[in-house]
């Protein structure tokens, strides 16, 4: 008897929606609703795990642990630590767990290019340097040396020696092999890359403001925001 019921309950409802176009709209409009609701719940779920994978790999990224992570005896103001891990990644393997000492900064040590030479008198020659400059624009670009920064009458330096630049993603300029102009250190400027008359990185004695050019050492782009710039801070990092 209820399964007769049952028949004559499912033949009424087939009748009236038949019969009712607005109770087949109303039904559709119910399912068209429901198929929204379950696209914005599966969005939202796509966007959260997202984020929930985009801070697990920051957070992976900072990890202590990490092992492209530098060993900092001070705190970098022109690199966080995602630049400084790249940074890292392209030194010589010799240098990957070395300590970075922070040896010259113009906000500690003021504007001089006689200090920063002094500040590295005491140092072996064969410890390498960092040398990171932000311009008046922003830019943040400079130098890695395998040997310390000083006053000499030839260019000194190896071929481990490159250029590089946020721009914003890190761009890095290895040698060449068309010369061997790495570095020169001069009472009146400091160089990086040479030949021609262009340099891919310069500086003044004051350290107030520089150039960058392409040069046959390391056939760099413009490491700065413009080929003359003015120097808003600069780092000199030891590696040893």
């Amino acid at each position: 008897m209820d399964i007769l019921k049952a028949l004559r309950y499912n033949l009424l409802v087939n009748r009236v929606r038949q019969a009712s176009p607005s109770f087949q709209r109303i039904n559709s409009k119910d399912e068209e609703k429901q198929e929204k609701d379950l696209e914005i719940v599966e969005v939202d779920s796509l966007h959260t795990q997202r984020r929930c994978l985009s801070d697990r790999q920051d957070l992976d990224y900072l990890s202590s642990e990490d092992p492209t992570k530098p060993e900092l005896t001070d705190q970098s103001s022109l690199l966080h630590i995602g630049q400084l891990c790249q940074l890292n990644e392209h030194l010589p393997a010799r240098l990957e767990q070395c300590p970075w000492s922070l040896v010259y900064s113009t906000q500690r040590h003021g504007i001089s290019l006689g200090t920063l030479y002094k500040s590295m008198g005491g140092m072996d020659c064969s410890t390498s340097t960092l040398t990171v400059i932000r311009d008046n624009c922003g830019q943040v670009f400079g130098a890695f040396c395998p040997t310390t920064l000083r006053i000499s009458l030839s260019y000194y330096g190896t071929g481990h020696t490159f250029l590089f630049s946020f721009s914003p993603q890190l761009q890095v300029y290895e040698w060449k092999f068309s010369n061997s102009f790495f570095v020169k250190g001069s009472p009146d400027y400091l160089a990086f890359g040479g030949g021609g008359g262009l340099f891919g990185l310069w500086l003044d004695d004051g350290l107030i403001r520089g150039q960058s050019q392409r040069c046959d050492t390391f056939d760099n782009d413009v490491l700065s925001s413009s080929d003359d710039f003015l120097i808003n801070d600069l780092e000199v990092w030891a590696i040893s």
